[in-house]
């Protein structure tokens, strides 16, 4: 229940504590410091009480400032600028960050009473000063109790009153903006109200439903009040933002609660305009830069989007643009239990600086769609959901940084919710918090505890188990992009032999799926754009090589093979193909991550899979793999088709100049429950049967021995007869075994019959 105070109550109050104030020594902030961002309050009359103590303040001496303060209202009690100064150097003493529902001990109790009791006697003695209404209002806010937050609200209808009465057009910017947070909050606690049968309360902790079936339980149990309420509120906000810019367009805590309004029912056209202009107002503000940005993106104007990105992070500061592009965001979070072992995000900052940013244009590289792209959609993705989260969910009362919050990280690794709801919050709730908030995505279902008096919402406390479970399983994903939903698979094969030095030989093999980028294409030559790219462990380019086909859309698919012979470096390399139909925007795309592999010892290349190999022309002996030919692919026979193997053997052990070694190859269905049900033959280069053959029921193994001349490179090629296979999936192992050693080595890969 809220009394209220007569003007006599609140000088009683705030006298009897100003004795015990007085005694408190430090330096206090100036009332414009103070108040943090209120607009600064008028000067003072040289010669008043409240000019001297003014000038007490700036020089540190707090004491003595409140003293004459105190001298002045107790001469004259109506004096509303001394009050306000009081008021101003108490709350100075606080802090700015003060939390009265958790105060240390009874003199700050009392100090902040006194603060309260002298800025409303402030307002009570000069009504017309829409700057009293203000820091009253804010100071309010500062509070960490619902109803002394919810007694702010007048203080934003008088100081609109007040600042209409005299014109002035700063304070009334900040009171409009002021009441705009209110219906905002409101907004937040009532819009898109559902209701569940009974009108019960949706009770995580109650046993009412298990967590796996809260989707089903709330389909069917909770339904959503059409039309959405909150309208009203939402509309009022918006209203309000808006009187507020055109008050005082400079201030961009005024425009951030504006495209907060807008982005948050997704009114992009409007956001954009409303962006757009202010980039051209304020070349140097970047919020308005990232507000164009979100916008376009969400339009999938992608080139521009990340234009507008750009810019907005070259205008940044360093910190601030690394908070808003903290990778950690999308690793799995801390762990909550000190006894397991080190997460993502704590393995990567214990990481050297240059490593995590190499680790993070890896990721960025990997999760880019196309590189036949100026842009990287998943990258321009998460700065928007940075950008959404920072404008929709900052609470600069609290300090709160919107992507920081519990909204703010489901959002920026999920992206946007199907739905949003709210309802009566679970009987755990405190205080009043005592909303529940409702997330709908396609395989997943978030709870929150709203607390509408501070606009704040964290992880209801029942779920969190089971939110850090979802966070460490599936850290981020980028399911709401249209452009990955889109995209084709090339199906890749790579095959690396030793090269010079510490470098290989890579043969790529991609299918390209030609018919999905070119069918019901109204032309009768169909361009496609092909882009095939190798990356080192850095993230540059050592590879690239680009052209464009013209195809007829029902010939397509004979002309789906490509391949590549390229040179690897040292460590890890990532090898992409990429075709673009730039008309339809369809698009295909295959990505391979090669680790480092060793090169020197014993060892064996990976097997090429391709068409029946040969010697190539000129040639008596293979001495390197380049000397065989065959027309690799990815490993996909037509049935009745003979298979062909090439593989390099390397520094094997020699004896009496010759080496000796076993070739074991194997091949077993994929799919298990039945007999392998037909045998192979492995055939040299002059079509003759090698080896002896063992069967088990699932697995047909031929082996031969062989001795060569010792050299540091030894080629095998052969074929496999698979014209008795029936079509499906198969694995193939090929193992060397070195007989004069003892070592072995193989290489795993898997084949299909269609």
């Amino acid at each position: 229940m809220l009394v209220r105070s007569t003007s006599s109550d609140l000088r009683r109050r705030a006298k009897a504590v100003l004795a015990i104030l007085c005694t408190l020594s430090g330096p206090a902030l100036l009332p414009a410091q103070a108040a943090n961002d209120i607009i600064a309050p008028w000067g003072a009359a040289a010669g008043t009480p409240a000019a001297r103590a003014d000038s007490l303040a700036a020089a540190g001496d707090t004491t003595r400032a409140l003293a004459v303060l105190d001298s002045a209202v107790r001469r004259n009690p109506r004096d509303g600028v001394a009050w306000y100064y009081q008021g101003m150097y108490l709350w100075a003493q606080l802090g700015i960050k003060m939390r009265p529902n958790a105060y240390s001990n009874v003199k700050t109790v009392r100090m902040v009473s006194a603060a309260d009791s002298s800025l409303r006697l402030a307002v009570n003695y000069a009504p017309d000063s829409a700057r009293y209404y203000l820091a009253l209002g804010r100071f309010s806010l500062k509070s960490g109790v619902p109803l002394t937050r919810a007694a702010a609200r007048p203080q934003a209808k008088g100081g609109i009153e007040a600042a209409k009465r005299t014109g002035d057009r700063a304070s009334l910017a900040v009171a409009s903006d002021l009441a705009g947070m209110f219906s905002w909050r409101d907004y937040e606690s009532l819009g898109n109200r559902g209701l569940a049968i009974d009108n019960r309360r949706l009770e995580l902790g109650s046993g009412l439903f298990m967590r796996k079936d809260a989707k089903d339980v709330l389909m069917s149990f909770f339904k959503r009040i059409e039309p959405p309420t909150g309208q009203q509120s939402y509309d009022d906000a918006l209203q309000h933002f808006r009187n507020a810019i055109d008050a005082d367009s400079f201030n961009l805590r005024y425009s951030r609660h504006l495209y907060m309004a807008l982005s948050a029912k997704d009114k992009w056209n409007e956001l954009l305009d409303v962006a757009s202009r202010r980039s051209v107002q304020f070349p140097l503000d970047y919020q308005a830069r990232l507000a164009r940005g979100l916008a376009l993106h969400r339009l999938r104007r992608f080139a521009e989007s990340k234009l507008a990105f750009d810019s907005a992070l070259v205008l940044m500061d360093e910190n601030e643009a690394e908070r808003l592009t903290r990778f950690t965001r999308l690793l799995r979070p801390r762990s909550y239990d000190t006894r397991s072992a080190a997460t993502d995000s704590t393995q990567f900052m214990a990481l050297p600086a240059d490593q995590r940013r190499g680790l993070e244009a890896m990721y960025w590289l990997m999760n880019d769609p196309l590189t036949l792209t100026a842009e990287n959609e998943l990258r321009l993705e998460f700065l928007a959901r940075v950008t959404f989260a920072d404008f929709r969910w900052t609470d600069e009362d609290l300090d709160m940084r919107g992507a920081d919050t519990d909204r703010g990280d489901i959002y920026v690794r999920y992206g946007p919710p199907q739905r949003e709801s709210t309802a009566k919050g679970d009987s755990y709730s405190e205080g009043d918090a005592n909303v529940m908030l409702i997330w709908e995505y396609p395989t997943e279902i978030f709870f929150f505890d709203l607390s509408p008096s501070f606009n704040t919402a964290y992880v209801a406390r029942p779920d969190l188990d089971y939110v850090n479970r979802v966070r460490s399983e599936l850290p981020a994903s980028f399911e709401n992009i249209a452009v990955t939903n889109m995209m084709d698979t090339i199906p890749m094969r790579i095959a690396r032999f030793r090269a010079r030095g510490d470098s290989l030989d890579a043969v790529v093999a991609a299918r390209v799926p030609l018919d999905s980028l070119v069918r019901n294409t109204p032309l009768d030559r169909v361009p496609v754009d092909f882009d095939f790219r190798i990356f080192d462990q850095f993230v540059r380019v050592q590879g690239m090589e680009s052209m464009q086909g013209s195809y007829a859309p029902d010939s397509a698919a004979e002309r789906a093979r490509r391949t590549w012979t390229k040179r690897l470096g040292p460590g890890i390399n990532v090898v992409r193909v990429e075709a673009l139909q730039v008309d339809t925007r369809r698009a295909a795309r295959g990505t391979v991550r090669l680790n480092a592999v060793s090169t020197s010892g014993f060892a064996m290349s990976d097997v090429l899979l391709g068409s029946k190999p040969s010697l190539a022309a000129g040639k008596t002996a293979a001495a390197r793999w380049q000397d065989v030919e065959i027309e690799p692919n990815v490993g996909v026979l037509e049935r009745g088709a003979t298979l062909g193997l090439v593989w390099e053997l390397y520094e094997l052990t020699a004896k009496d100049g010759n080496g000796k070694y076993r070739v074991a190859i194997s091949v077993e269905r994929a799919e298990r429950g039945g007999p392998l049900g037909f045998g192979f033959k492995a055939l040299d280069g002059l079509g003759r049967a090698l080896g002896r053959e063992n069967k088990s029921p699932d697995t047909f193994t031929i082996s031969f021995d062989r001795t060569a001349a010792a050299t540091a490179t030894l080629v095998e090629y052969l074929s496999l007869d698979m014209s008795a296979a029936p079509a499906g999936r198969y694995k193939l192992r090929v193992e060397i075994s070195d007989l004069g050693s003892g070592k072995r080595v193989s290489r795993d890969t898997e084949f299909t019959v269609r």
